[in-house]
């Protein structure tokens, strides 16, 4: 009998029973541990400081931060269980990053500030060197110096990272701050990804496309058929948000009729729905009109953005 975990395989019924039951114990150990302390007053990251696995677990190859470190998922029960807010009211409603960090340089000083981060990199305080560096190249995010020395920062974090995604994040956040956003080479969101998706996960991914504030008083109902599958679905944009459910509605303004891989472009990209009538891929009756509106409701994804500046 043989189990395959994220890592190497595990052979043998009894190695197979040790193996889930330490895996079960240290997900419940880390679960339960986490919400003592939260009923005790603790926040997420004053828990995630003060909990550590027992031997018997923490010692297993299997348990240890390869896919996910337990710093990290102390901090994640807090928000499946009790939400996103820490409990203090500072972190409640507090200023944008930038903004702070403009207030934090304008009262200490952007020599200072520089001066503290290279002292704590000097003396391997890496975690506070990233923290303060953090204000100054938020409030000047043109101040190279700052960015490369939070990117040494980040480096040394990322190098003693036991778990893969944490040493990614660092050096990730390092790079950008030393040579800017690099272009995305993959994409999730990849036409085989969109193709895949049945009709209604579809329109959930194109509902959250819509510009909610230009989408809040328009009023668009547009009839798709999906010819090759043989599904019929209305959707509809209304205070702001778009819906779809299956089947006709006799007062679509908009019918459009096509194979499923012309009606996904369709979906996502309606300014482009002229052109795919015009080359015979889908049909179109009614007002078309309906298809400018509907293209000017939808935003378009650049995966190329800034995380550590801002």
């Amino acid at each position: 009998m043989h189990y395959g975990p994220h890592t190497w395989p595990v052979w043998g019924n009894a190695s197979i029973t040790a193996f889930i039951e330490s895996q079960r114990d240290t997900y419940k150990y880390i679960h339960d541990q986490a919400l003592r302390l939260a009923n005790k007053g603790y926040t997420p990251l004053e828990a995630a400081e003060m909990i550590e696995l027992p031997d018997e677990p923490g010692r297993k190859w299997y348990n240890r931060g390869y896919h996910g470190t337990l710093h990290h998922d102390v901090r994640a029960v807090y928000t499946k269980e009790l939400g996103m807010w820490d409990g203090d009211p500072v972190s409640l409603h507090p200023p944008t990053p930038a903004e702070s960090a403009r207030r934090y340089v304008d009262l200490i000083g952007a020599d200072r500030i520089l001066a503290e981060g290279q002292r704590a990199i000097d003396d391997a305080d890496y975690r506070w060197a990233a923290e303060i560096l953090h204000k100054l190249v938020f409030a000047q995010p043109d101040n190279q110096a700052a960015r490369n020395l939070q990117a040494d920062a980040y480096e040394q974090m990322g190098y003693q990272a036991e778990g893969p995604q944490w040493r990614g994040i660092f050096l990730t956040a390092a790079k950008e701050l030393r040579k800017g956003v690099a272009p995305a080479v993959f994409a999730t969101a990849s036409p085989d990804t969109i193709m895949a998706m049945p009709i209604d996960i579809l329109f959930d991914f194109a509902a959250v496309h819509v510009i909610g504030d230009q989408a809040a008083k328009a009023d668009l109902r547009v009839y798709f058929t999906f010819t090759d599958l043989d599904e019929t679905w209305t959707t509809w944009v209304r205070r702001g948000v778009l819906n779809a459910r299956r089947g006709a509605s006799p007062d679509t303004q908009l019918t459009i009729s096509g194979p499923k891989a012309a009606l996904v472009g369709v979906v996502l990209q309606p300014a482009g729905a002229a052109q795919l009538a015009q080359a015979g891929k889908i049909r179109l009756d009614g007002d078309e009109s309906a298809l400018a509106t509907f293209a000017g409701l939808m935003d378009e994804f650049d995966p190329n953005f800034n995380i550590v500046t801002p």
